[in-house]
């Protein structure tokens, strides 16, 4: 039976409605309320083992302003007498709270066009039998696909949820998506020697995951061959989409923070209108990205969702807003105001600024030609380990490639044991030589793969 997320989203409005009338009954001069809803899926496998959950974590949470002072209190569930404890709860910690002299207000409502990313019935209606068929034959097609694979990790998640945004400044909105995903990390055996592969594909359409396990067992088995790299040197990189990706997302997250800016916190402060990067480097931070997986009508203070140029041909545009940072330079929020979702209990905290899809323009060359043109360096794979040590405010980062080739005259000559691969990832931005086309949908955007001059290398 298929999620009826509008009538969830009516169910979801009228309580934060009720929220609202709650905390200023109880003595808020303005107050906001966030409920939130997900049916959540999840089956997963080890080797030979599957186990299933099933759950829908619902909340909310009510933020109110009393003399000034920000309070906040939530609550798992959505009874209305829950709502009116969580109510007043808030404002007794507004009156113990210290005054925040950059707090002006709650957001007014914007007037601007926005839409919730696809959603496809097909991910709706997926069922937990379904679910545990995909995983199913993840599992047969990994092990079949080489006997050297021993053993995997993995599954398929689908999501389904809603939540909804009121305050008492006017502003009443909702929003809703969906997604299924797959993914399988495997480890191969030879002769004493162990390596390991993943891939995963999460989508807001049914996606079709026959391959995902295949790919994950040859990025393994390809590395069984692997050789030590034997020096350091600066040298030429190319980094598939997927290596790249978390790494360019956790350094811009907080570079383009306009609240990390107006606290001195980014690398980016009074850089505005100066080159930041390599003349082929545009990003954007698009809300309404169609297939973007964070892409929804509004954001957690209900502002519109928008697209927003961050860096245009080296040059940064923009920083990010949500209604905080925005009213301390007296501007309008980009609709980049996010909730913490990885426990799918956004209710439970608040706003704070945050990318919705990042995406890098593509340039028209494919991998394999990206890789071509490399008289010397070194091709990094699958993902890498240890981008969240990285220092988003210096740029400084070492991270482990444990997929990585050795190129030679635009030849990939063979696996590479693990590297040490190190820079500054702001300097490495005006290094980047060539970007791919092919444009990979993360959880955190779309990117394509691309070749940057002169990181340190070490294996």
């Amino acid at each position: 039976m298929a999620v009826d997320l509008n009538s969830l989203e009516n169910k979801l409005a009228a309580l934060t409605d009720l929220g609202v009338k709650k905390a200023l009954a109880n003595g808020a001069e303005e107050a906001e309320a966030f409920a939130s809803y997900a049916d959540i899926t999840s089956i997963n496998i080890k080797t030979a083992i599957i186990e299933a959950s099933q759950g829908a974590p619902s909340g909310i949470g009510i933020r109110v302003v009393v003399d000034g002072k920000v309070g906040f209190s939530a609550t798992s569930g959505i009874d209305e007498a829950q709502i009116g404890q969580v109510a007043k709860e808030a404002v007794v910690v507004a009156r113990i709270r210290p005054l925040d002299p950059a707090f002006k207000h709650l957001p007014d409502p914007v007037k601007r066009s926005s839409k919730d990313g696809i959603i496809d019935d097909r991910v709706l209606e997926f069922s937990e039998k379904e679910a545990l068929n995909e995983v199913s034959m993840l599992a047969k097609r990994t092990f079949e696909y080489d006997k050297r694979i021993k053993s995997l990790w993995g599954g398929v998640e689908v999501w389904r949820g809603t939540f909804a945004v009121s305050n008492s400044r006017g502003l009443m909105s909702c929003a809703k998506g969906a997604y299924i995903g797959a993914g399988i990390y495997c480890v191969a055996m030879k002769n004493g020697k162990q390596k390991t592969g993943s891939e995963d594909i999460t989508s807001r359409k049914l996606a079709d995951f026959s391959e995902v396990g295949t790919k994950a067992a040859d990025r393994a088995v390809k590395m069984l061959e692997a050789k030590p790299l034997g020096k350091s040197l600066k040298t030429p990189t190319v980094w598939e989409n997927k290596a790249i990706g978390y790494l360019f997302w956790n350094m811009l997250n907080t570079a383009t923070n306009a609240q990390n800016v107006q606290e001195g916190k980014s690398y980016f402060k009074g850089k505005i209108g100066s080159k930041v990067a390599s003349n082929i480097i545009t990003v954007v931070d698009d809300g309404q990205l169609p297939e973007g997986l964070s892409t929804q009508k509004i954001d957690a203070e209900g502002v519109p969702m928008r697209k927003t140029m961050l860096i245009e041909k080296g040059v940064l545009k923009s920083f990010l807003y949500d209604s905080y940072a925005a009213l301390r330079e007296d501007k309008e929020s980009t609709g980049n105001a996010k909730r913490p979702t990885t426990s799918n209990e956004p209710f439970l905290a608040t706003p704070t600024v945050s990318t919705t899809n990042l995406v890098v323009e593509p340039g028209r060359k494919t991998l394999e030609g990206l890789v071509a043109e490399v008289d010397e360096g070194i091709f990094i794979t699958d993902f890498v380990m240890g981008v969240g040590h990285a220092n988003p405010i210096t740029g400084e980062f070492s991270v482990v490639a444990p997929s990585a080739f050795l190129v030679e005259k635009g030849e990939i000559i063979h696996p590479l044991e693990p590297l040490t691969v190190a820079g500054n990832f702001y300097h490495a931005l005006k290094e980047v030589q060539a970007i791919g086309c092919d444009m990979r949908l993360l959880e955190i955007g779309k990117i394509p793969s691309i070749v940057i001059e002169g990181l340190t290398v070490s294996g």
